[in-house]
């Protein structure tokens, strides 16, 4: 077999330009930090990469919604506290109005102060977090979903709860309604509640009302009558729409009035022809109590009878039972927020700790052995310089040479 000088020099010059091209690929995994340069150089790894490399960015978008579900808690957190402060302050201004050293002037200087404080709880429930959406407004993040109206104030709001994708098997929620926080407040003691006839003429007033037998249905709503019987003294009788439950009782001022597994007692003298008013005891907002407080602050007069006092009372007493509920409410979903900012700082502890284990598989499908690189280098530039020496010595040879 024959073999052309020019076979030779293509030979070498192959031999040269492949050790070139080696030397060229390891170069680059060094410089790039990377053992795959192109799909080609691994099928299989690349692919795995690609899906490593998917799943990182997944968990980085929930890291994100994390963050965003973090601000807008904190920011309604934050919201509820001076919510909170409020209603402990207007509960504050109802017991010292309930002081009798107080006149009607005095408590129409409460009123005033009242009234601020319900515009200042409806500023706080159209709070807006760093984007702009109203915390309180369920879905409709971009309406405002408080404004006052009269005594109360209109929800324009609705009830949807927003969640957050936090994981790849796990959502949480941001918000709370302000239907929820503000506006479905149980009044009284959440079971029911008692109210005087507005044509009382007496000083009896609402002292407390409790549940005795849980198994008994409210049957209601009730009437407690009050009227005198033949010798002049004071009875009562309790009604529904069935008739008399309790009929012509002795009335005496403290001792509980009992009917159908509950209790109410009153404190003071009814007047012959005096009644009261058991019901459920529904919902109403946090505004509508404010708002009835001031009316009745502003109402009590200067030189009320013994009357005008006792319906002032009861008035007072309710405000004080729905501020408690209203504040109980605040509590409660301040401990659902807070919960939710731990489940959002564990969830984003998982989502790191996967973030890291998904880093190392690809570092270890992806990522150059640089020790392993540097000895392939070594060698390559090794090659090279053989390649290169033998292309010389080859293009030497020819018979010229011996003749």
């Amino acid at each position: 077999m024959r073999i052309s000088t020019s076979q030779f020099a293509q030979a070498g010059t192959n031999a040269i330009l492949d050790q070139q091209s080696r030397l060229l690929d390891i170069q680059q995994q060094l410089a790039s930090g990377r053992r795959i340069l192109t799909p080609s150089d691994d099928p299989a790894g690349s692919a795995r990469v690609l899906d490593l490399q998917k799943s990182l960015g997944q968990l980085e978008q929930y890291n994100r919604n994390l963050d965003r579900a973090e601000l807008a808690l904190r920011t309604e957190e934050s919201a509820l506290e001076e919510a909170g402060n409020i209603i402990q302050r207007v509960r504050e201004l109802t017991v010292q109005a309930l002081n009798a050293t107080n006149d009607g002037e005095n408590r129409k200087l409460i009123a005033a102060e009242v009234r601020q404080l319900q515009e200042q709880l409806v500023a706080l429930g159209n709070s807006q977090d760093g984007t702009g959406e109203y915390l309180f407004a369920g879905s409709s993040t971009r309406t405002k979903p408080f404004a006052l109206d009269g005594a109360d104030a209109v929800y324009t709001g609705d009830q949807t709860q927003r969640l957050v994708q936090a994981g790849p098997a796990r959502q949480l929620a941001t918000s709370h309604s302000g239907y929820e926080t503000f506006m479905r407040i149980p009044r009284g003691n959440g079971e029911f509640v008692a109210a005087p006839a507005d044509a009382n003429t007496g000083t009896a007033v609402v002292d407390d009302g409790r549940v005795l037998d849980r198994s008994v249905p409210f049957d209601g709503p009730y009437t407690i009558a009050f009227s005198e019987d033949a010798d002049g003294d004071l009875v009562y009788t309790v009604s529904n729409t069935d008739g008399p439950l309790v009929e012509d009782e002795p009335y005496q001022s403290g001792s509980g009035i009992a009917f159908d597994g509950r209790e109410i007692t009153l404190t003071g003298e009814p007047a012959d022809g005096d009644s009261f008013q058991v019901e459920t005891a529904g919902f109403q907002s946090v505004f509508r109590t404010l708002g009835d407080l001031a009316n009745a602050l502003e109402a009590s007069g200067s030189g009320e009878s013994g009357a005008d006092r006792a319906r002032f009372r009861n008035a007072g007493n309710a405000a004080l039972a729905n501020l408690d509920q209203a504040l109980d409410r605040v509590v409660g979903v301040r401990a659902e927020v807070g919960a939710r900012l731990n489940a959002v700082d564990t969830e984003r502890d998982a989502n790191e700790s996967g973030s890291l284990d998904l880093e190392t598989a690809r570092s270890r499908l992806q990522d150059v052995d640089y020790a392993e690189a540097i000895s392939e280098l070594n060698l390559r530039q090794v090659g090279l310089e053989a390649a290169q020496q033998s292309y010389v010595r080859i293009q030497g040879l020819t018979l010229f040479n011996y003749l």
